[in-house]
């Protein structure tokens, strides 16, 4: 939660007018650019941000009011926040922003997709959603739905997308990726003195 001024709040107004925004899909892979039909296009509203796209930054262009991404197909991991401005009086506004979600799909050549996350009707409801935020991601030709799962950084985004990969080349059906399941993947790499300090760490919070 960040409370800013009346002039960076006008700035940050304008850069959300849909007014301001790069027209066309922003390229999110490397080398030329691909005809429509050869990638896929995901729409993003302003009230998301994107903070990684398998586990990289965005191109720096794309905070520059572009709100499609263009994508090579096959599997991909975005890393998402929610951002939303409120205004609390004549002067003051606050920005809320939420914890990070780690959403894994499938891109299709030629498909477009459309980033989703509920509506809130007021900064109160905002702060509380920051806490456990849920992105959906729709799939607007085949109306198919698939939900983010919570994270706390990039890494644990890529995390996310191993562990993933991981269960389907066991043959396990697909489901989201869970805290439990990040724990135990931690927990199988860690050595004998970062299991202990941790052992410890999880006695001082009982008490």
């Amino acid at each position: 939660m960040t409370v800013i001024s009346r002039p960076l709040a006008l700035a940050l107004g304008l850069a959300l007018l849909p007014g301001c925004a790069t027209r066309g899909p922003l390229p999110a892979y490397a080398g030329m650019v691909r005809p429509v039909a050869e990638v896929a296009v995901v729409a993003i509203p302003e009230e998301i941000q994107v903070m990684a796209i398998d586990g990289r930054e965005p191109p720096p262009s794309f905070l520059r009011g572009h709100r499609e991404l263009a994508l090579l197909p096959g599997e991909h991991v975005f890393s998402l926040r929610y951002v939303q401005l409120f205004r609390l009086g004549a002067d003051e506004h606050d920005v809320v922003r939420s914890r990070q979600a780690a959403l894994r799909f499938t891109a299709v050549a030629g498909g477009r997709y459309r980033l989703e996350v509920p509506a809130q009707r007021d900064r109160d409801a905002a702060l509380a959603f920051a806490k456990a935020p849920t992105f959906t991601l729709v799939d607007q030709a085949g109306a198919s739905r698939i939900e983010s799962t919570a994270i706390q950084s990039f890494a644990e985004a890529s995390l996310v997308d191993t562990l993933s990969k991981a269960f389907e080349a066991q043959g396990e059906a697909a489901r989201p990726v869970t805290h439990l399941d990040l724990l135990k993947d931690i927990w199988g790499r860690s050595s004998e003195d970062e299991r202990r300090d941790f052992q410890a760490w999880i006695n001082q919070q009982a008490k």
